[in-house]
């Protein structure tokens, strides 16, 4: 499971943080490149819309809190 956290979750807690600046700066990239090929325009507002839904989320619940590499769990393999 996935969750946006305006604080940090709980420490029990099994959800992935996840960076929306990174997403959001991926995006634009993505859709600067899209801009120059008209056969994708579906492509592109679809990615228009992904990142209006971002904007939409860090207004309502504020800018989310960035991982900290100190948060890094390191699990063995087949635990």
């Amino acid at each position: 499971m996935f969750g946006v956290f305006k604080k940090a979750p709980p420490k029990n807690a099994r959800v992935q943080r996840i960076d929306l600046a990174s997403v959001r700066d991926t995006l634009a990239y993505i859709e600067s490149d899209l801009d120059t090929a008209p056969e994708l325009q579906r492509v592109a507002e679809a990615v228009r819309a992904a990142l209006a839904e971002i904007d939409r989320i860090e207004l309502t619940n504020g800018a989310a809190v960035p991982a900290a590499i100190t948060d890094a769990r390191f699990v063995p393999i087949g635990v």
